[in-house]
C-alpha cells in the first residue's frame, strides 16, 4: 500500500479522537462554570483545562488567594464565594453534633463529597457533549463515530480529574499568592486558622451566648427603673458592631426602653466591608429612629454605598448636619475608603487628628458632637474645640472630660464580634446614652450626663454606671446633682 494512502487512513481513523479531544476541552473551557452548595455557602466554580495547574478562592471584593496544589496537570480550577445563608450558619453553629473541630471537619468533608460527585458528572457530561459535536464537526455522521467522541470526551476529563485527584497537595496553600488587598489576605487567614483551632471553645460560646441574651436583653426594660434624666435631647452611642447580629436586638431593646432621639454609630459595623455584610443594615431600618454614621477602619465603599441608600441613615462629613436642633459633625477612618480592614500607621492617625485641630481650631463652627471612629485619633483631638467626641475602635468603654469637651468612647456594641467570642476573657456588649439639655439663654445643646450600659452575656447580667458632666453656668455649690463626676 502506498505511503500516502497510509497516512490518508491513519488521518482518517485518528482525526476524529484528535477533534473530540478539542471538542471536549473547547466545551469544558467554555461551559465548565457550574454553580455549587456545600451547606452554608453557595459557590461558583470555574474549570479550565490548561497549563499550569492551580486553585485559586476568590473572597469578593476582599481578593484572590491562589496555589500551586497541582502544578504539573493541566487543570486550573477557580472557586468563588457568591453568598453565605446566614440562617444555615446559625444553625450549624448551634447544632449539638458539631461541638468539637472533629465533628465540624467531617461535616464538610461530608458535604464536599457529594459535591465532588455532583460537579464530577456534570462536566463529564459537558465533555462528552464537546466531544460528540467535534466529531460531527469534524465531518462524521455515523453513530459508531458520534459514540467514540462522546466516550473520548468523558476519558479525557475523567482521566485529568484522576491525576489531578492523586496529585492534589493542599499543603500548597502554606505558601499562596496574594491578588486583590494583598496585605489584608494574611490578616484574613490568620483569623479562619485561629477560629478552627479553636472551634471546640467556639461552640461552647456560642450555644452558651444564644441562651444567655434574649434573657438579658429582656431585662434592660429594669433599667428604666433606675430612673430616666429629663433631658431636652437623648442621643445612643454605638461603636464596633463588627457584624454581630445580637447587637441590634441589644439595641432594638434599649431604644424601647428609653426616649432615644437619635443613635450615633461610630464605625466598624462590618468585619470585611462586603455586600454581604452590609445585609446587616436592615436592622437599622427597623429600629425607626435616625441613625448617624461615621465609618471605621473595617468599612469599604461598599458599605457606605449601602448606608447612604437607607432611610434613616446619614453618613456624617466634615460640614455639620443640624437634625433635631444639634450639630453633629465627623470624619471617616482612614482605612475606609480601602477594602482592606488594616489600620493606617499610629503617625498618620496623629496626622489625621492635626488636620481636624487645625481646621475647627478657633471658629465658629457651632457642631456641639463630632464623631471620629479611632480612639487614637479623639484623644489628640485638643480640648474646647468641640464640646462632646465620640470614638470606639478599642472595644474599651470610657468617658472623660478635659476642659470644655467630653470624650465618649462606646466600646464594642457588637461584643467585637467573631473576635470577641474567640478571646480569652469575656468581652461586653457596650453602649452610651448622652442626655443633652438646651440652654435657654443661647438655644444651644449642653451635655449634662452619660449612661455607659454594658451587657456581660455569658454572665446573664448587665449594668448602668451614669456619670454627670460640668459646663458653664451648671454644678455651683446648689446645684450638683451627682458627686461621681468626670474629673477634669
Amino acid at each position: 500500500m502506498p505511503a500516502h494512502r497510509r497516512l490518508y487512513q491513519a488521518r482518517r481513523r485518528y482525526l476524529p479522537y484528535v477533534f473530540a479531544a478539542a471538542g471536549a476541552i473547547l466545551a469544558v473551557n467554555l461551559l465548565g462554570v457550574l454553580s455549587i452548595e456545600i451547606e452554608p455557602l453557595m459557590l461558583m466554580l470555574d474549570v479550565n483545562i490548561g497549563f499550569p495547574g492551580y486553585t485559586t478562592l476568590k473572597i469578593p471584593p476582599i481578593g484572590s488567594i491562589t496555589a500551586r496544589t497541582h502544578r504539573n496537570q493541566p487543570l486550573q480550577l477557580t472557586l468563588a464565594l457568591e453568598n453565605i445563608d446566614l440562617d444555615q450558619l446559625r444553625q450549624i453553629a448551634l447544632t449539638t453534633e458539631l461541638k468539637s473541630q472533629q465533628a465540624l471537619v467531617r461535616y464538610f468533608q461530608g458535604k464536599i463529597n457529594q459535591v465532588v460527585g455532583i460537579v464530577v458528572t456534570r462536566l463529564l457530561l459537558i465533555a462528552g457533549s464537546g466531544g460528540l459535536l467535534g466529531v460531527y464537526l469534524g465531518g462524521q455522521r455515523r453513530w459508531p463515530a458520534l459514540l467514540g467522541g462522546l466516550l473520548t470526551g468523558c476519558l479525557i476529563i475523567l482521566l485529568v480529574f484522576t491525576i489531578v485527584y492523586f496529585d492534589y497537595d493542599i499543603r500548597a496553600f502554606a505558601q499562596p499568592q496574594y491578588q486583590g488587598i494583598i496585605e489584608a489576605a494574611p490578616w484574613m487567614l490568620s483569623l479562619i486558622q485561629e477560629g478552627l483551632v479553636k472551634v471546640d471553645q467556639l461552640g461552647e460560646q456560642v450555644q452558651s451566648l444564644a441562651a444567655n441574651l434574649y434573657t438579658v436583653f429582656n431585662q434592660i426594660e429594669n433599667l428604666k427603673n433606675i430612673g430616666v434624666l429629663a433631658a431636652d435631647l437623648t442621643v445612643l452611642h454605638v461603636s464596633d458592631i463588627h457584624n454581630h447580629p445580637a447587637a441590634y436586638d441589644f439595641i432594638s431593646q434599649v431604644v424601647a426602653a428609653f426616649p432615644v432621639d437619635l443613635v450615633i454609630d461610630t464605625g466598624d459595623l462590618t468585619d470585611w466591608g462586603t455586600p454581604l455584610e452590609a445585609e446587616i443594615i436592615a436592622r437599622i431600618e427597623e429600629l425607626n429612629v435616625p441613625y448617624l454614621f461615621t465609618a471605621g477602619n473595617h468599612e469599604a465603599p461598599d458599605v457606605l454605598t449601602r448606608l447612604e441608600q437607607t432611610e434613616n441613615v446619614t453618613v456624617l462629613g466634615s460640614e455639620p448636619l443640624e437634625i433635631l436642633g444639634i450639630r453633629v459633625a465627623g470624619i471617616p477612618d482612614p482605612s475606609a475608603e480601602s477594602y482592606s480592614p488594616e489600620n493606617v500607621s499610629i503617625a498618620k492617625l496623629s496626622q489625621h487628628a492635626a488636620a481636624i485641630n487645625e481646621a475647627y481650631r478657633g471658629k465658629e463652627h457651632g457642631i456641639d458632637i463630632f464623631a471620629v471612629h479611632n480612639h487614637r485619633i479623639a484623644n489628640q483631638i485638643e480640648p474646647g474645640i468641640f464640646p462632646v467626641v465620640l470614638c470606639g475602635h478599642n472595644h474599651v468603654q470610657s468617658i472623660n472630660q478635659v476642659g470644655g469637651t467630653v470624650y465618649v468612647n462606646a466600646g464594642t456594641t457588637g461584643a467585637a464580634g467573631i473576635r470577641g467570642i474567640q478571646a480569652g476573657q469575656v468581652v461586653p456588649f457596650s453602649l452610651s446614652m448622652l442626655y443633652f439639655t438646651r440652654d435657654p439663654i443661647t438655644g444651644r445643646f449642653n451635655l449634662t450626663a452619660v449612661d455607659s450600659i454594658q451587657v456581660q452575656s455569658l454572665k446573664q447580667s448587665f449594668s448602668l454606671q451614669r456619670t454627670f458632666t460640668t459646663y458653664q453656668g451648671r454644678n455651683q455649690e446648689e446645684n450638683v446633682e451627682d458627686n461621681s463626676e468626670i474629673p477634669g
